[in-house]
């Protein structure tokens, strides 16, 4: 054995000794590696470099381009480092951020393989209680994630035009306000909460809560449904808001659409008169299709947004339902996968992890947990 092996494997047992009795072995391991990579002493470093020329090197070609979460320029330069993980300095506008800033796991305590554990989980569908459990975390903190990621999903397709034959079309779920009643509470907030009203109360829906399963009393359309209106064009890109309360009309979907809409694109709806009206108003070229005798055949169709549907009503209906106020995250969600449905898992998490919309700020916890009811859908400031 050379002197250097002999040399290796000395360091070697003493750092397994150092580590014998600490409990975060894997993340003090990546924290040496890190540190051994920043001073020049990885074995791919050809060259001696400085731990000043280490900090300011550029990324290594080939890699990653990593981006500035500010301006999205991909001018930047290392900058240091801080608890073991790099920082960058943008040349563009200046800003100094870190490799989690502006991605979904940007202020978690916890480590990134309990996000990359995590989901990986919601897109194999797990259960809350299944992700808390893998994920060493509690349920709350499993559904604070679940909205992070809806909601950093939502902020990368924001603004997106949809463009070609696009369908349109619309379905109703009753009022859901799960969660409402101990929201507060959750946020471990120490108050009286007999005089708290829920939102179910405050905005005209009902007096009592809604027992989960049970069937709706007031048959056909009324004002205790919800009119989701949801859009997609042939990439597959999807627009989907809650736009009122009872029957459709041309104002929610200008709520929901207006500029949203190539204005070459060919809109293809039911029958509705809300949906013939916004066309009209829109400029749109339209087709309008018998829901029934239609909508299933031919170039102009409502297939993929029926399928889309469903998919949304089913989950809506389980025990995995979802809250009124998150419907649009969801319906987000939902589009995504079925944009990136031909990719494998393991390509579905790394664009997850390493997703990024430049200008927007990673949604808080505390962000989610307050979201507040739709104002569309508030009598108040909807009357």
């Amino acid at each position: 054995m050379g002197s250097n092996e002999q040399i290796a494997l000395e360091i070697y047992q003493q750092m397994l000794d150092a580590l014998k009795d600490v409990e975060e072995k894997k993340a003090i391991i990546t924290i040496v590696n890190t540190l051994i990579e920043e001073n020049g002493l990885s074995p791919d470093n050809t060259e001696s470099v400085s731990p000043l020329e280490a900090g300011r090197k550029q990324p290594e070609a080939g890699s990653t381009p990593i981006c500035c979460p500010t301006c999205g320029s991909t001018h930047v330069v290392k900058n240091g480092s801080a608890y073991g993980k790099p920082r960058y300095r943008c040349n563009e506008c200046r800003s100094y951020f870190g490799v989690s800033t502006g991605r979904v796991s940007q202020g978690s305590a916890t480590s990134n393989q309990a996000w990359d554990t995590f989901i990986e989980g919601m897109l194999c569908n797990d259960t809350l209680t299944i992700l808390s459990e893998k994920c060493h975390i509690s349920l709350a903190t499993a559904h604070a994630w679940r909205m992070k990621l809806f909601n950093h999903v939502g902020n990368s397709v924001e603004g997106k035009i949809l463009t070609g034959i696009i369908q349109e079309d619309e379905f109703y779920l009753p009022a859901s306000f799960k969660g409402n009643k101990k929201s507060v509470a959750n946020l471990g907030i120490e108050q009286d909460y007999t005089d708290m009203i829920p939102d179910y109360k405050k905005y005209g829906f009902r007096d009592h809560p809604h027992q989960r399963g049970s069937q709706d009393k007031k048959r056909g359309l009324s004002r205790d449904k919800v009119c989701i209106a949801t859009a997609i064009d042939e990439d597959r890109n999807v627009i989907g808001k809650p736009i009122g309360r009872g029957t459709v009309s041309s104002e929610g979907l200008g709520y929901a659409f207006d500029t949203r809409l190539n204005t070459q694109a060919i809109l293809v709806t039911d029958k509705s008169k809300g949906g013939i009206k916004f066309a009209q108003d829109s400029g749109l070229s339209h087709v309008a299709l018998d829901s029934k005798t239609e909508s299933r055949y031919g170039q102009f169709n409502l297939q993929m947004v029926n399928a889309l549907h469903s998919i949304i009503a089913e989950k809506a209906h389980s025990r995995s339902s979802f809250a009124t106020k998150n419907a649009e995250l969801y319906i987000m969600w939902e589009a995504w996968k079925l944009v990136n449905k031909p990719k494998r898992l393991s390509e579905k998490v790394d664009i997850l992890k390493s997703l990024m919309v430049p200008g927007k700020e990673t949604a808080t916890t505390k962000q989610v947990r307050n979201l507040e009811f739709p104002k569309i859908l508030q009598p108040i400031a909807h009357n």
